[in-house]
């Protein structure tokens, strides 16, 4: 049985190696239907009909049948898709899910693929998922990481310079504090620490950061020196002083210097985008793939900045894979679609923001460079903001390569940081419980 599954992934190789060579390659026998299932909003499910449409148009041997599903559904519709003996061939899936599906083999190996292929070899390591030592289930769909939006008319308006975008430049802690309590007014112009100044008559609040979500502060434990999961993958780290720190910064930022929204206020507010245009709030830490709403709101002058730094500069690079099933039976196919599927060249969604390539040559050939980066959507510090800081400063997310640190992300950590951000636990007291709480959890690493 490995042989054959070893001879699979070989004839594979070699297919999706000929699939790099250009429009040459003669069509297979007969048309094949595959089935592509992905999720997104509705400008991504547009940028994505274009691309099937665009495939098929250079394969005329191949219809996709792309299948889009709500990110609410979409496990449970592709579990029962593969119940049911009908799995996608493609498609995407959560950097949860993914490692374990491919170890419990309903996934392809994609290890022999990738080292055959050197367009595929040359995506970034980061972005590479494995689901055992030196075995990998593919990439993420497109380079991710965190950074700094800001509304240049809150800042000109404050007196303000705008946030540094080279990641040598970085605004220290005490800068951004300062900058964030002078952009922040209350409903009579007063700033935090004025006389009178009212928390709860805030009109424009100077950051915002997802407070439910793993990835709007896990980079400030990074760049306050801290880690997350130890090197072995088999403990958390959030206990330890740096961690505690970079939280209680964080906390800090709503219940100290008054310059965020509270969790309670946030639910009472629009969406950080909307504030953003309408000037009620001076600076949004987000994923870079908010430039696709940013891009399309009118009248609003962003720019992008790095992270401020605790001790250096610092973000995490994400991204969920994209992935072909196992058992496919059009492995031709497939492996011409999931080449073509995130090529720059056949997607608008990297021009428009959403996404960032995979490939090493986007970071460095300035033509390659000009292809996502010379549009509307990008400002002109996106080549620093985006592809400097990318090289210098992502840290791979830990779902990567710690086994069942989504389950432990969901079950543990966000609780924990839910139970911080509304004051209902101490910062110490709850990092030190989730600690704790993840050990029996943690059985160390992927790729080890």
């Amino acid at each position: 049985m490995k042989t054959i599954k070893r001879s699979a992934r070989l004839a594979l190789a070699v297919v999706l190696l000929a699939a790099c060579q250009g429009p040459s390659l003669a069509p297979t026998a007969a048309p094949v239907r595959l089935r592509f299932t992905y999720w997104g909003s509705p400008v991504e499910k547009e940028a994505i009909e274009r691309m099937v449409a665009a495939f098929e148009a250079a394969n005329p041997d191949i219809q996709v049948e792309a299948r889009h599903i709500a990110n609410s559904e979409y496990l449970a519709q592709v579990a029962a898709m593969i119940a049911n003996g009908t799995p996608p061939d493609v498609g995407y899936l959560f950097e949860t899910h993914a490692p374990q599906w491919a170890s419990d083999g309903k996934l392809l190996d994609l290890t022999d693929i990738v080292a055959a292929d050197p367009a595929l070899s040359a995506r970034l390591p980061e972005t590479f998922y494995y689901f055992g030592p030196g075995r990998q289930l593919g990439t993420s769909t497109a380079v991710e990481i965190m950074l700094l939006f800001y509304n240049r008319e809150v800042f000109e308006r404050a007196g303000l310079p705008y946030p540094p975008s080279s990641p040598a430049a970085a605004w220290d802690w005490e800068e951004f504090v300062g900058a964030a309590r002078r952009l922040t007014t209350d409903a009579a112009g007063r700033h935090p620490g004025d006389p009178d100044f009212d928390p709860e008559q805030i009109v424009t609040y100077g950051v915002s950061f997802e407070t439910g979500l793993w990835y709007g502060y896990l980079p400030f434990i990074y760049s306050n020196g801290g880690e997350v999961v130890n090197e072995a993958g088999t403990g958390l780290l959030l206990d330890q002083p740096a961690a505690v720190e970079a939280v209680q910064r964080l906390f800090d930022l709503m219940w100290v210097h008054h310059v965020m929204p509270t969790p309670e206020q946030q639910r009472q507010l629009p969406a950080s985008d909307v504030l953003m245009q309408t000037g009620q709030l001076a600076m949004d830490i987000r994923g870079q793939w908010k430039l696709l709403d940013y891009a399309s709101m009118e009248g609003l002058d962003y720019g992008l900045a790095v992270l401020p730094q605790m001790q250096q500069p610092k973000t995490i690079i994400l991204g969920s894979p994209t992935v072909i099933f196992a058992g496919t039976p059009h492995l031709d196919a497939a492996a011409r679609f999931y080449k073509f599927h995130n090529d720059p060249q056949a997607v608008d969604l990297y021009a428009r923001g959403l996404w960032m390539p995979l490939e090493q040559k986007y970071y460095s050939d300035p033509q390659a460079m000009a292809l996502w980066l010379d549009n509307p959507a990008h400002p002109p510090e996106a080549r620093a903001a985006l592809v400097d800081y990318t090289l210098c400063c992502a840290v791979r997310s830990p779902h990567f390569y710690v086994k069942n640190f989504g389950e432990i992300t969901t079950e543990v950590i966000q609780p924990a940081m839910d139970a911080i951000w509304s004051g209902r636990a101490t910062v110490g007291a709850a990092l030190s419980q989730a600690t704790a709480a993840a050990a029996p959890m943690l059985a160390g690493r992927w790729d080890r």
